[in-house]
């Protein structure tokens, strides 16, 4: 039979508390009040059965007078007697603690070892900063507290060393914050409270104590105390929903816990930046500058990387842009989140700002534009919901007035600002050999000196938004279509460059073709080519093409293909070209063969000649940490000869493969999204929480929904897929609205959550 836990009515009432107490300081206090009575409960019971000495202290956050759903009971017991001597307390209190379930972190010490311990420990040493007595002998318990604070007073220059130098991970500027150990967290109001039990010789439980020591200004302590209930108060309510040992604040979490992000994320940011004005104070330097910033100060501090970026947010806090971009503070702590974006929205500006250093030069006269529009570019977000471009094009210009620019920089930065999701949404979601989707582009552009700084506010903003963002792939797509751009507003063209440029490879292709003596297939396929092709290839790869078709064409044997491997447009890619005999479910096929061979698709485009020679081409790359070798490219074609023949279940042997490796951390709802139709097709994007064979998926469902894919892009954002796809029914034109609601998106729904 098993005893009873005597600790059967603390866990009891612990558990309520837990559940209908309102989350913030005052629930943190009453929770350590509660184990309080546990441990002198217990201590009580077993104290007749000690005999020696000994006295119990809370120690960290519980020392502090604070507990959390999941923070450790950290408990110290000092003594000089023995483990024997000691062995019915421990065994009163620690056990039924552990049979609770709880976290206990505890330490059994003689004086001096603690004394010891705190000089050789920088956790030991701060952990015994907020020192508390529980129970014991009270008199002990003051001696080692004195002790101790008296080799602390010695150590106390090299100890504010070392807790200036500790590590501060993140930024108090993240959608996904740690709330404990990051920027702006509990333990930077930690270390407020270990400054100020330092500088008066005492154990101390409030960053208020500063107040006494001339490092903190009462405003400030009543910042800190609302910070701090604020903090409290989201790490409650994340321990309470499930997740006690989590001390990230999750975007989920925002819709999913009773919790107010955005007060949590205006904590982060007065702890971050009261820590740092104590931290100058401490050691003498001067106090930040509170004259308004200047545009050659902007620019200064954007070129100075790390450090200007560490500057700019101490000035911006200070109210130091407030002059020129009213309200820009507030945006610092403005949570819009949003696929693979880090960071605030003003905290993002201020990195898309200082990621202008590492990106391609613009001429001088567009600088001042490029700069203003960089810090701006997502001020329309102050109002939530899309469009938040052209609503921020009126505040850059404003910006520019106010910065004492010229008239120009305003009207050029509010274009740029208008249109600065225009490169990577047509790159990565239309087709750039259609002439139409680029000229399009070009007239909302308008000048061609726009084309330049536009490029280079499109690669800082995607560097600035997360990793895995601005990919060499993703970089190509983006140049080829600015370069483009350049071609048809050059005056000299107009508009005309793309079609030349087309009409060229064809010429080339046929000359190559004529002069090796080439027969009236490749001849054909090289006249029949269509201008969207052409434009991508130049007129080797064309004929190269043409070679793979004629070898293909005629009476053969089911399944067979040609493959046709060069190098790709970005450093670690590959183009691969498959010429088979078309059939449904061929761009599936090829998609999934790709995966098992180790290979990420990050474009595809799919064609089929008057002869029912298809050929799909895809761009890839290495799935795994080694390049593509020979080794793999005998893989795919393995693979694909099986699979042609119907001898390889592209789908069983996927499922297969997907019990080997892990899927995505977290399983998000997808979003499909029915976007342009043109002449031949329709754009769908599918965005859905990435794994493996998840393309091979949804070309499945666009199968079963009788629908062809012409053109693929292939984007990954960490564990998040960003898919988008051209597509024409079996007949070669656009699907019906009905298809594609009623039909296509059920299916790419089921596909993208399938594990």
């Amino acid at each position: 039979m098993v005893a009873a836990n005597p600790l059967g009515w603390f866990v009891e009432r612990r558990g309520a508390l837990i559940e209908r107490v309102t989350p913030g300081t005052a629930a943190a206090v009453e929770l350590a009040r509660l184990s309080d009575e546990a441990v002198l409960v217990q201590t009580r019971a077993a104290s007749s059965r000690v005999g020696v000495p000994f006295a119990v202290l809370a120690l960290g956050g519980y020392g502090a007078g604070r507990l959390l759903p999941g923070s450790d009971i950290d408990l110290l017991i000092v003594s000089a007697g023995s483990s024997r001597d000691l062995d019915p307390l421990v065994r009163s209190v620690l056990y039924p603690l552990w049979d609770a379930g709880l976290a206990v972190g505890h330490q059994i010490r003689t004086p001096k070892d603690q004394v010891r311990a705190v000089r050789e420990d920088l956790t030991v040493a701060t952990s015994f900063l907020t020192a508390r007595f529980l129970a014991g002998d009270a008199q002990l318990a003051h001696r080692v507290i004195g002790s101790v604070f008296t080799r602390l007073a010695r150590d106390r220059r090299s100890l504010l060393e070392r807790i200036t130098a500790r590590e501060r991970p993140g930024s108090p500027y993240l959608l996904e914050p740690d709330l404990k150990d990051g920027a702006g967290g509990q333990r930077d109001i930690d270390e407020l409270v270990w400054r100020a039990a330092l500088a008066l010789g005492k154990p101390a439980h409030s960053p208020a104590l500063l107040v006494e020591a001339g490092l903190l200004a009462g405003q400030e302590a009543e910042l800190l105390a609302s910070a701090q209930d604020a903090v409290t108060a989201a790490r409650w309510a994340i321990h309470r929903g499930g997740g006690r040992a989590r001390n990230t604040l999750f975007v989920t979490d925002e819709s999913d816990l009773p919790l107010d992000a955005s007060a949590t994320q205006r904590a982060l940011e007065a702890v971050n930046h009261t820590l740092l004005d104590v931290r100058d104070r401490a050691a003498g330097r001067r106090a930040m500058p509170e004259t308004p910033l200047t545009f050659d100060d902007l620019v200064g501090l954007a070129r100075a990387e790390t450090s200007g970026l560490d500057t700019l947010e101490r000035a911006v806090y200070a109210g130091r842009l407030e002059h020129a971009v009213p309200r820009f503070r507030e945006t610092m702590t403005l949570r819009r989140p949003a696929l693979s974006h880090r960071f605030t929205v003003g905290a993002h500006s201020l990195r898309v700002l200082t990621a202008l250093s590492d990106g391609p030069t613009v001429a001088r006269d567009m600088l001042p534009a490029l700069v203003i529009a960089a810090l701006t570019h997502d001020l329309g977000k102050r109002e939530p919901g899309p469009g938040h471009a052209p609503r921020g094009s009126g505040s850059a210009a404003a910006a520019a007035m106010r910065f004492g620019l010229p008239g120009r920089a305003g009207a050029d930065a509010a274009k740029l600002v208008r249109e600065h999701l225009l490169l990577s949404e047509v790159a990565t979601t239309r087709d750039l050999a259609d002439e139409n989707v680029v000229l399009a582009a070009a007239a909302r552009i308008g000048s061609v000196s726009l084309i330049e700084p536009l490029f280079a506010l499109t690669a800082a903003d995607m560097r600035a938004t997360g990793p895995d963002v601005w990919t060499p792939w993703r970089a190509t797509l983006v140049a080829e279509l600015a370069d483009k751009l350049s071609v048809a507003l050059s005056p000299d063209v107009d508009g005309a460059g793309i079609v030349r440029a087309a009409k060229a490879t064809r010429e080339g292709a046929r000359t190559a073709a004529l002069s090796r003596g080439a027969s009236r297939a490749v001849l054909a396929f090289i006249e029949q080519a269509p201008l969207r092709y052409l434009a991508r290839r130049d007129a080797g790869q064309v004929l190269r093409d043409a070679l793979l078709v004629q070898s293909i064409a005629g009476p053969g044997a089911p399944g067979r293909f040609a493959l046709g491997i060069t190098s790709g447009p970005a450093e670690g890619t590959w183009v691969i070209d498959v010429i088979t005999r078309d059939r449904p479910g061929l761009f599936a096929t090829i998609s999934g063969a790709l995966t098992l061979s180790g290979l990420d698709t990050l474009a595809a485009e799919a064609q089929t000649g008057a002869a029912g020679i298809a050929l799909d081409t895809f761009t890839v790359g290495s799935a795994t940490r080694a390049p593509a070798s020979t080794e793999t490219w005998r893989t795919v074609e393995r693979i694909l000869a099986a699979a042609l023949t119907s001898r390889y279940d592209i789908d069983t042997r996927l499922a297969e493969r997907r019990k080997h490796y892990p899927g995505p951390t977290r399983v998000e709802q997808p979003v499909i999204r029915v976007g342009a139709t043109g002449r031949f097709t329709t754009t769908v994007r599918v965005e859905a929480s990435d794994r493996m064979g998840l393309l091979h998926d949804l070309a499945r469902a666009c199968q079963a929904a009788g629908l062809d894919i012409q053109r693929a892009v292939i984007t990954t954002r960490g564990e998040r897929a960003d898919d988008v796809f051209e597509l024409t029914d079996r007949d070669g034109a656009p699907p019906t609205a009905a298809i594609l609601t009623e039909t296509l998106v059920p299916l790419l729904e089921q596909a993208a959550t399938a594990r």
